[in-house]
């Protein structure tokens, strides 16, 4: 990637982090387009976010792909993991080698899910803001000795202008909405889990091919994902219309 393509990146991730005041936000799309920012700009295989809600809880949000969905699940089921010691400690944790038993020892379970999914190395940025911390991003990636210092640093400025862009649409509602963003937030990942499953079994595709097809559609008719998906569900949009090119090709 050239250098003036990449700044222009880093320009427009920066300008749609923090343009949340806009008619129509939802906190889900706007985490994916902070996991999509990061997956254009970082040296990183997979990516998963998780919030705390208002006991304090960790809800797993969104995910690059279903297996870092899947150890985001693990991580708030078994208490343990990178994303819940970095919204604990409030600070950056790692990036960590999967493959050392003293990881291992330390998060058994996640550990080995995650190493059984081929990660090799993990880091989390917490989602904050000065002393507040409202979530984490967790970083996977398939290879030992990955996630550089100067990914991570990047990471941060962008999970750091991701979080100013949702404190700042939290001011702007009262306080009910504000309790009731998260639970928006986890009934729109139900519905995108949902359209996933139901456009893989119309079309034979993977959960991740079918999450691809989702995001493609929706960034090509400038639609919200979470409508979208509402849409999939309902048999509003032909699975046909969302299936990657080379299988519309055949199906022609």
């Amino acid at each position: 990637m050239a250098q003036w393509e990449r700044d222009e990146l880093l320009a427009r991730a920066f300008l749609e982090l923090t343009d949340t005041l806009r008619d129509g936000f939802h906190l889900v799309d706007f985490l994916h387009v902070l996991t999509d920012h990061m997956r254009e700009l970082l040296d990183v295989t997979a990516i998963g976010v998780v919030m705390v809600d208002a006991q304090d809880r960790l809800v797993d949000v969104t995910a690059s792909t279903h297996t870092a969905h899947q150890l985001e699940e693990v991580q708030v089921e078994f208490d343990e993991g990178p994303c819940r010691d970095c919204c604990l400690g409030r600070e950056q944790i790692g990036p960590v080698d999967l493959t050392l038993p003293a990881i291992a020892e330390r998060w058994p379970r996640f550990t080995k899910a995650a190493r059984t999914a081929g990660f090799e190395t993990a880091a989390a940025l917490p989602l904050r803001l000065r002393e507040e911390v409202i979530g984490a991003v967790n970083m996977f990636h398939d290879r030992p000795g990955a996630l550089h210092p100067a990914s991570l640093r990047l990471g941060q400025s962008l999970a750091d202008a991701a979080t100013i862009g949702i404190l700042h649409h939290r001011l702007s509602e009262d306080q009910a909405e504000r309790v009731g963003q998260l639970q928006t937030a986890l009934n729109s990942r139900i519905a995108i889990e949902q359209a996933k499953g139901a456009l893989g079994a119309r079309l034979n595709i993977t959960p991740d091919t079918a999450f691809e097809c989702l995001r493609a559609y929706a960034r090509a008719q400038r639609t919200s994902l979470t409508q979208l998906c509402r849409r999939v569900v309902e048999g509003q949009v032909p699975a046909e219309e969302l299936a990657p090119p080379s299988d519309r090709k055949q199906r022609l």
